[in-house]
């Protein structure tokens, strides 16, 4: 269990996050939906440890993670950030190893290398191993740099908008590895989205964030008209298909959707 409790973060003298608690189990995905400003980079950064809560506290598998060393964390926890690795001129397969650092000692051994190529297999990777990161499209970028992220091996995976500025396609492709990777290596994932629809299709734990507050906390059925004219102040329409919720935007209400006047946008995100 990754948990977060009552987190509070601020900038100087904006408060960006104030006492948000949420939880993660392995073999789940949790959705942080909010729109921009509402604190949901940030939120992944206290919970990796970038930043350091002035409130609060985060516990990995029940352990307070501001005691455990930079090292031991990243052996626990992988992340992926938004567009991370582009222009690099590393390949695919040192992209991937340098994600066995915590666990390297003077130099990558044969484990370290095994568990390179079994996730670039199992990400489909193996044909573009020799490829530079500049030479990719965002698709293959970002699922490089998932793979990167589980070569670590960690129990607990942080996304930060992990499908931004990928087209449909790559959009489900990249969610789909992240589902598989989830499910068969027992993990949990904490992700920071936008697309409320995607979320829905792939997740099944959801955190609704207004203002650095959370506003829900739950599954699917808090996702309504009520919560999105709240968090993002616009009416819609939510229809279940197939079983999957998904929501239709109707028009702005006229709200502020919690904003707070963007902290997020000023400081990175």
């Amino acid at each position: 269990m990754l948990a977060v409790e009552g987190v509070t973060f601020s900038y100087g003298t904006r408060r960006v996050l104030e006492s948000v608690s949420l939880e993660v189990a392995r073999g789940e995905i949790c959705s942080i939906l909010g729109n921009n400003g509402a604190g949901k980079t940030t939120l992944l950064k206290c919970a990796l440890g970038i930043l350091r809560p002035r409130a609060g506290a985060v516990l990995v598998s029940g352990e307070d993670a501001s005691r455990l060393g930079r090292m031991e964390m990243a052996r626990r926890m992988g992340y992926v950030a938004q567009r991370d690795g582009a222009g690099a001129r590393l390949t695919v397969f040192d992209a991937v190893l340098m994600g066995r650092r915590p666990h390297i000692g003077w130099g990558a051994g044969t484990g370290d290398l095994k568990v390179v190529e079994e996730v670039i297999s199992a990400l489909n990777l193996g044909d573009l191993a020799l490829r530079h990161l500049d030479e990719l499209s965002g698709g293959e970028l970002q699922k490089v740099m998932i793979a990167r992220a589980l070569a670590q091996e960690p129990g607990f995976l942080l996304l930060d908008e992990p499908t931004s500025n990928l087209d449909l396609g790559n959009q489900l492709e990249v969610m789909e590895t992240l589902r598989r990777a989830v499910a068969e290596r027992g993990i949990a994932a904490l992700m920071a989205i936008h697309d409320v629809n995607l979320a829905l299709r792939f997740s099944r734990r959801f955190v609704l964030l207004c203002g650095g507050s959370v506003y829900a906390c739950g599954g699917p059925e808090i996702v309504d008209e009520e919560s999105m004219e709240k968090v993002y102040g616009v009416k819609v329409e939510v229809q279940e298909r197939g079983g999957t919720r998904m929501v239709i935007p109707l028009g702005a209400c006229g709200g502020d959707g919690g904003r707070d006047g963007g902290g997020e946008e000023i400081y990175g995100k």
